[in-house]
């Protein structure tokens, strides 16, 4: 018996966390923008001394969560009820080698009263520090920047964009996509490039032209085969900076 309770898992070799996944890799904005404002109320609290399995609990101010997220009250809500709708899986082993599966509520308890402007809401400590950790996924991007996006494929072009501004000096900002790389990136299904411009290119350069310190210019190349017109070969997308614009921190 007592050996059976000094096994403790080590640390995670694999998650099943579909929600934080999905807004990060499928730019859901509202869960993204929701996550990132509770990263910066939960970083506030110091978490070094709690056991991960204890739940911490946090009051926000709907107000301030409004002004910050740029999101409705109502997605916020939609938002919130898919936290505490999703289960977390760890796979972990223990100190004999064997499998240890444990599953968790992303969220196991909200309260909303609509009259009031406190939002009440309960976590997991190892889920309070996943979701501390999704500010580090988009740690160079103005945050004004990223709030003011509305279009998701705009996010995932944005992020990108600030990845390839931290390209050491001499190295053109540049990235190469062909047709299929750009239906992987946006998670598209898009059969032609005139289509991809006209319906991600073209509206997501639009909105970071007018609303972010990042945006592109692009060039798309051609190949000439045989008589027929040329083909799409990929396309060629440079990073510019707009007007510099002040970040909360």
């Amino acid at each position: 018996f007592k050996r059976e309770q000094n096994k403790k898992p080590k640390v995670h070799s694999k998650v099943s966390n579909t929600f934080i996944e999905n807004a990060i890799s499928k730019s859901n904005l509202s869960s993204l923008k929701t996550l990132y404002y509770l990263s910066t109320v939960l970083q506030k609290i110091d978490m070094s001394k709690m056991q991960d399995n204890k739940i911490i609990g946090i009051k926000i101010d709907k107000r301030e969560m409004l002004k910050f997220t740029e999101l409705s009250a109502n997605t916020i809500i939609k938002t919130v009820k898919q936290m505490q709708e999703t289960a977390i899986t760890f796979f972990s082993r223990d100190d004999d080698g064997d499998e240890v599966i444990e599953g968790m509520n992303l969220l196991p308890r909200y309260v909303f009263v609509p009259n009031k402007n406190v939002v009440e809401l309960d976590l997991y400590v190892r889920i309070a520090k996943m979701i501390i950790n999704v500010q580090v996924n988009y740690t160079n991007i103005n945050i004004k920047d990223l709030m003011r996006i509305r279009n998701k494929h705009s996010l995932r072009l944005l992020a990108l964009l600030c990845k390839i501004s931290q390209y050491n000096p001499g190295v053109p900002k540049r990235k190469h996509f062909t047709l299929d790389s750009l239906n992987e990136f946006f998670g598209t299904n898009l059969k032609s490039w005139t289509d991809v411009e006209r319906k991600i290119i073209k509206p997501v350069k639009e909105e970071l032209d007018n609303g972010s310190s990042f945006s592109f210019v692009y060039e798309s190349n051609f190949e000439k085969l045989g008589r027929g017109r040329p083909a799409f070969k990929s396309v060629t997308i440079d990073l510019i900076r707009n007007t510099p614009q002040p970040s909360l921190f």
